[in-house]
């Protein structure tokens, strides 16, 4: 028995944002796909098994336990860790066959002392800062790195990798700096693949696979594009996105309130006239933010019905005032395409799709439609 509020997650259109972004490369890139976060809060191990079953050459995560879940889920793919890897955590990376990015010197003595001590190779993929400031060597660190690569062999180079800063960006500033990060990655590319021989080379991002798609390398990294989303302006995708999850509810309560009564916290609502309000049993406790107050609006029984007051932790009010048919237990869309979509619910709050979905609490059941 689950509340009934329900985020559904809808495999066909996770799928079909795959084979759509597939469509935009060569047909020898592989596709690294993005499952940190809870899948952006989709539900890590069903999105990871569907994008496995689809095609994806291997799946990328956050965090060392991440990847454990997933290989405890029944993931077999390639599966690399994007971030800090300490001694415990490399030995159980090790255990269960996951990869890590290297992004300081500091990491080498670890890796390489955990690839001695099991006597298997320990995978890595280097990151090379090429103007995100965040993780990562200096390209002309990197070239050193590798220079000195001999002197470590339980190290296995497997990848060589950046991250674009500013692919979304709509300026032209914003494109030649991106044009700059990818030429400088390519030339250290180039030398690592004389050094190395084969390694994965990969940096595109979502927005990068969108509007820079002619630099696919061996390898991209999609991941808000996955679940149907993307920073880039409106429109100006080369391919349709279907937004892969729908939150729903059902009406709790209705009650008939007359004129001039307040609802909810802080009287920021007074009924103008006599109002129907209906209770929806979900809240800023379950990712539905109190910033939505005053702005956001749900689908009854195909109408869309405006957020009354304040929302409150565990509840959220609506003026169903002229919906016919409204009743106890009546369907309540809370975010979708027929209500609001993550990135009209961003907009409105001043952040990004990306923190309103990785933001919806575990507390909200996820349902899997295929």
């Amino acid at each position: 028995m689950t509340r009934p509020t329900v985020a559904e997650i809808h495999l066909p259109a996770l799928r079909h944002n795959f084979q759509a972004l597939r469509s935009l490369l060569p047909g020898e890139t592989k596709m690294i796909v993005v499952v940190k976060a809870n899948a952006y809060g989709h539900g890590a191990v069903p999105v990871a098994l569907a994008l496995e079953a689809e095609g994806a050459a291997m799946l990328a995560v956050a965090t060392v336990e991440e990847g454990i879940e997933l290989r405890r889920g029944g993931v077999r793919a390639p599966v690399l860790v994007f971030g800090e890897v300490d001694l415990d955590q490399a030995e159980e990376a090790q255990a269960h066959s996951l990869s890590a990015v290297m992004f300081d010197r500091r990491q080498v003595p670890l890796f390489d002392g955990v690839a001695k001590k099991t006597g298997k190779p320990f995978p890595i993929h280097v990151k090379v800062d090429t103007g995100m400031g965040r993780l990562g060597f200096t390209p002309e660190a990197a070239l050193r790195f590798l220079a000195d690569l001999p002197a470590y062999p339980g190290l296995k180079l497997e990848g060589w990798m950046t991250h674009l800063s500013s692919a979304d960006g709509c300026e032209k500033e914003d494109h030649a700096f991106t044009r700059t990060q990818l030429s400088v990655f390519a030339d250290g590319a180039i030398k690592a693949r004389k050094t190395c021989g084969f390694v994965m080379v990969h940096a595109l991002n979502s927005a990068g696979i969108l509007a820079f798609g002619d630099q696919a390398f061996d390898a991209v990294r999609p991941g808000i594009a996955l679940y149907g989303y993307t920073t880039l302006p409106p429109d100006s995708a080369p391919v349709s996105l279907r937004p892969v999850m729908r939150i729903v509810s059902r009406v709790i309560s209705i009650k008939e309130v007359p004129n001039g009564h307040f609802v909810s916290y802080n009287r920021r609502f007074v009924c103008r006239g006599a109002r129907r309000i209906a209770a929806v049993p979900i809240g800023y406790a379950d990712g539905y933010r109190r910033g939505l107050t005053g702005h956001a609006r749900m689908t009854v029984e195909g109408m869309k019905a405006k957020v009354a007051g304040t929302i409150c932790m565990d509840l959220t009010l609506l003026d169903v005032t002229g919906i016919p048919g409204v009743g106890i237990g009546s369907e309540v869309e809370v975010m979708g395409e027929a209500s609001m979509t993550a990135a009209e619910i961003a907009d409105i709050c001043g952040t990004i799709s990306y923190e309103v979905l990785t933001g919806i609490g575990l507390r909200v059941p996820r349902k899997v439609v295929d």
